[in-house]
C-alpha cells in the first residue's frame, strides 16, 4: 500500500530547502534538522469493520496536521492534496494528525475521521511515518418512526436531537439523513425530545442518554408498543389512559469496535403506569419488575407551586412565578421547551436562546439563563430542589397577544420522569 516516489538524491536534495515553520517566533539552528518524507505516509480510513485506502477514497481535502509534542509550540498544516512530498523539522517528538474536516458540533450527513501518529526528527536523518488509519470520531444519530406509531401522528411531530450540550439537530417524520455530532470532553450525553400530536393528543417525550462516545451509532426508534388501540366511538380518538404506550429504543453501534447493544426504554412519561417486563430467558412469561419507578409518582418528583397546569395563568404585574421542583432521587436533567400560539414572541426568544435547553447542561447560555434568576449547571444538577423562577420573564409575554407555553420534564438521578406544562395567557 505503500507508494514512494523519491528516491534517496531527490530526498537528500529535497533537505536543503526546509520549509519554514507557521510560527515565525521559533528559528532552529539548519544543522539540527531533519526530514519527514510525507510522501511515504499513507492514509487508511476506517468506516465501520471496512478500511478503506486512499487508492479507492478521496482524500484530497482531508486536513493533515503536524504537532511539536517536546513542548514547543510548532504547528503545520495543510490539506492532504497539496502536503509537500518532503518536509523539514527540527530536532525532536512530534505528532502528525489526520483529519477529515473541522468538526461542526451538529451538521447532516457528514461523518467525522481522525487519526494521528506519533514521531520523532533525528539530525540529517530522513523519517518515515507509515500508516494513519483514520477512524470514525463523532457520534451518529438516526431517528426513526414504525409505521404502526406514523398512523397516529399528525404533521406537526418533530424530533429535536441534542449532544455535546450545544450541538442540535431537528428531525422530521420525512428526514432520512442521519446527524453526525462532535463528542467532546466532560459531555457523554445525547437527549432526544418528541413534541407533537399522536392520536390527538400533544406528547412531549424524553429521553436522555448518558454514555454516548466517539465511534457510535445512535438509533433512536419511536413505536407503539403493544399495537394498535382502538379509538373512543364517540369522540373518534385514541385515548393515552387506554393503553398507548410509545418507546424509545436505540441501537448502540461502535462502527470503530464493532459492538451491537440495544435497550427497551421508556413510555411517555405523561402516562401512568409502565412497559411489561419479560423474562429474556422466556419472553411469553412477565415478571415483576425491580424496584420500579413510577414516573407519575409524586413521590419521586413533584412541582410545588401556585401557579396552575390545568389551565392558563394571566400575566400580572409584581406577581412571583415559581415552580419548586422537589426530587428524592436529586434532579438529572432539567429540560424546558418554549412555544406560544404568536410568532413574533418565538422570534424574539430565538434572538435571545434556544426554544428548547437543559438547564442542567446549558452549554454557551449558562450565563443568559443565570442573568434572568433560572438555576443551572451544578446548581441543578443532583439537588433534591430547584426553584425554577421565571418571575423576570413573564411580564415580556404581556407584549404579545396569545397563549405561550412553557414545558418542564425533569427527569432524576433513578430515570424517573415527570413533564408538566404552564401555560399563560395575554
Amino acid at each position: 500500500m505503500k507508494t514512494k516516489i523519491l528516491s534517496i538524491l531527490a530526498l537528500a536534495a529535497t533537505a536543503l530547502f526546509g520549509l519554514s515553520s507557521c510560527d515565525s517566533k521559533w528559528e532552529p539552528a539548519l544543522a539540527e534538522q531533519g526530514q519527514v518524507a510525507l510522501s511515504s505516509m499513507d492514509v487508511d480510513v476506517s468506516a465501520a469493520e471496512t478500511v478503506i485506502s486512499r487508492a479507492s477514497y478521496d482524500l484530497s481535502e482531508f486536513i493533515v496536521r503536524i504537532t511539536a509534542t517536546d513542548g514547543n509550540t510548532y504547528t503545520k498544516e495543510w490539506s492532504y492534496g497539496a502536503m509537500p512530498e518532503i518536509f523539514s523539522l527540527p530536532v525532536g517528538d512530534y505528532r502528525v494528525d489526520v483529519i477529515s474536516h473541522n468538526v461542526q458540533k451538529a451538521e447532516w450527513e457528514r461523518p467525522y475521521y481522525a487519526g494521528s501518529k506519533e514521531f520523532s526528527i533525528e539530525n540529517s536523518k530522513i523519517t518515515e511515518i507509515g500508516t494513519v488509519v483514520c477512524t470514525f470520531a463523532s457520534l451518529k444519530v438516526s431517528v426513526r418512526f414504525t409505521d404502526a406509531l406514523r398512523e397516529l401522528m399528525n404533521d406537526d411531530v418533530r424530533v429535536s436531537v441534542v449532544a455535546n450540550d450545544e450541538g442540535r439537530l431537528e428531525f422530521t417524520p420525512d428526514e432520512t439523513r442521519a446527524g453526525y455530532f462532535a463528542v467532546i470532553d466532560g459531555s457523554t450525553s445525547l437527549a432526544a425530545t418528541l413534541t407533537g400530536t399522536i392520536g390527538g393528543y400533544v406528547e412531549n417525550i424524553y429521553k436522555v442518554w448518558t454514555d454516548v462516545a466517539a465511534g457510535q451509532h445512535r438509533i433512536i426508534t419511536f413505536d407503539v408498543k403493544n399495537g394498535q388501540i382502538e379509538p373512543d366511538p364517540e369522540t373518534g380518538k385514541i385515548d393515552p389512559s387506554q393503553g398507548i404506550q410509545v418507546d424509545v429504543t436505540y441501537q448502540d453501534v461502535n462502527l470503530n469496535e464493532s459492538i451491537d447493544n440495544s435497550e427497551d426504554i421508556i413510555n411517555t412519561p405523561t402516562r401512568p403506569g409502565g412497559e411489561e417486563f419479560v423474562d429474556p430467558e422466556d419472553p411469553e412469561k412477565p415478571v415483576d419488575p425491580v424496584d420500579p419507578v413510577d414516573p407519575s409518582d409524586p413521590d419521586k418528583i413533584d412541582f410545588d407551586t401556585d401557579l396552575s397546569f390545568d389551565e392558563p395563568n394571566p400575566v400580572e404585574a409584581g406577581k412571583e412565578y415559581v415552580v419548586t421542583i422537589k426530587a428524592e432521587e436529586g434532579v438529572a436533567h432539567l429540560e424546558v421547551k418554549i412555544d406560544s400560539t404568536n410568532d413574533d414572541f418565538m422570534l424574539s426568544v430565538a434572538d435571545l436562546m434556544p426554544d428548547t435547553f437543559d438547564l442542567a447542561y446549558p452549554g454557551t447560555y449558562g450565563e443568559a439563563f443565570e442573568s434572568i434568576g433560572l438555576k443551572t449547571g451544578e446548581d441543578v444538577i443532583d439537588k433534591p430542589e430547584v426553584p425554577f423562577d421565571i418571575t423576570a420573564l413573564v411580564p415580556l409575554l404581556s407584549g404579545f397577544a396569545g397563549e405561550h407555553y412553557f414545558t418542564i420534564t425533569v427527569t432524576d438521578n433513578k430515570g424517573a420522569v415527570l413533564s408538566k406544562t404552564l401555560t399563560f395567557k395575554s
